[in-house]
């Protein structure tokens, strides 16, 4: 018996029993398309982190204060350390590091946003000037915080653009007065002096807003620094797009410890490319994770063929007994079965690609409420590993049944009723 005579015999079984046959493959399809779906959620969650890190540039350098207690050995919470101020960043600045391009320093925290009839919740950005080159961005109306704003610890605020349509659905918000609440105790009226251009997605930039990095920590006292100088959060270096990342972050280091005068650095460095990585590694296992899912469901399929082609034996051992006594050898039988196996999968692979990839493409159309739709990537890989898996569930649970419908005894088969 030739591979096309099998073939040929494989579907004429098929089509004789086409409910059995269609149930049989719709583990198979169900798993497969299991498989693209959820392999493919995991690769557009990647691409979703991915696009937002490097939509910020991948020439960022990130200082934190340090954690730890150096005398202790303990880990804080985040955020916990006080060793930067923003002397520290002016200092560096007047350092002239070369290959960094801008430095400016940070605070952030929640607080509600309050205008006329309309509040949100928004975290608050502390900053400086230099902020808005760092993000490679600019307002849309308006101006951004000046100098002369930190300096004289000004109330002055510029809006993200979706926090601007919330509190300003119908009118122009420069010059207009937000309530910030802090706290619940703490009430300030900030002027709007800006709007920022919109980046688009669930970018955080367009769902904050700025103010003086040194605005709060006067009118409140127990965030100010006993030196009186103004404590940071972490503090943001932009580095010019043609030097490495790394000597940059030492020299960096270097001029941030004499400037600390510690031996051992009380801060730490994060760039960009380690964000990335790390979150990779998170994406990645999660999509592991995804698909092993989706292969349970392949497995269970798996299961559902190998127990339809054994009932398949038995039903047609007399054809068995038949093809024996008229010369058909073991190989022919078990070819015949595992052909028949074979095609069914093979069949039930090439649907369940096909229903995967249409779920896929509609996924970016399904909403949940305010948040992000879902966003699905098909990689040739995940098509190609979903076609190899159906290949190979057929011709191992086509393997046992083939092997018991080849061992019949043709004699015996042909009484069987």
């Amino acid at each position: 018996m030739s591979i096309f005579d099998a073939i040929n015999f494989a579907f004429r079984s098929i089509i004789s029993t086409p409910l059995r046959s269609g149930l049989t493959a719709l583990g198979v399809i169900v798993g497969v398309a299991s498989v693209i779906v959820l392999v493919s959620l995991g690769q557009g969650i990647k691409k979703q982190v991915e696009d937002e890190i490097t939509a910020l540039g991948t020439n960022l350098l990130f200082i934190t204060a340090s954690s730890e207690d150096s005398t202790t050995g303990v880990q804080g919470g985040r955020n916990s350390g006080l060793s930067l101020t923003l002397s520290d960043v002016e200092k560096l600045i007047s350092s002239n590091i070369s290959g960094v391009r801008n430095i400016a320093p940070q605070i952030d925290f929640p607080a509600q946003l309050i205008a006329g009839n309309y509040n949100v919740e928004a975290t608050v950005f502390g900053t400086t000037p230099e902020y808005i080159d760092i993000i490679s961005t600019e307002t849309l109306s308006g101006e951004f915080i000046t100098q002369k704003d930190v300096d004289t610890k000004a109330l002055r605020m510029v809006l993200g653009s979706e926090i601007a349509k919330t509190l300003y659905p119908d009118q122009e918000p420069i010059g207009k007065i937000v309530r910030l609440s802090l706290f619940n105790r703490f009430d300030f009226r900030f002027l709007v002096t800006g709007v920022m251009k919109p980046k688009g997605g669930q970018d955080d930039d367009d769902f904050s807003v700025f103010i003086p990095v040194s605005t709060m920590q006067n009118r409140i006292g127990f965030l100010r620094n006993p030196t009186g100088d103004v404590n940071v959060f972490r503090i943001i270096v932009r580095s010019e797009d043609d030097v490495e990342k790394e000597l940059v972050s030492n020299k960096i280091s270097e001029n941030l410890k004499l400037i600390h005068n510690v031996d051992k650095p009380d801060f730490e460095i994060t760039s960009m490319d380690q964000l990335l990585e790390a979150s990779n590694q998170v994406t990645g296992a999660l999509t592991l994770f995804l698909g092993s899912i989706a292969g349970i469901s392949l497995l269970v399929g798996a299961i559902g063929v190998g127990n339809i082609m054994l009932v398949s034996v038995t039903e047609r051992t007399r054809e068995i007994g038949t093809l024996r006594s008229i010369g058909a050898t073991k190989f022919d039988i078990r070819l015949q079965f595992v052909t028949e196996a074979l095609t069914i999968c093979l069949l039930g692979g090439i649907l369940g690609i096909i229903i995967g990839i249409i779920i896929c493409l509609n996924l970016s159309d399904i909403s949940f409420g305010d948040a992000e739709n879902l966003s699905a990537v098909v990689t040739p890989t995940s098509v190609i590993v979903a076609f190899v898996v159906s290949f190979f569930v057929g011709l191992i649970s086509g393997a046992y049944p083939a092997y018991r419908a080849s061992e019949l005894d043709p004699i015996e088969a042909l009484r069987s009723e």
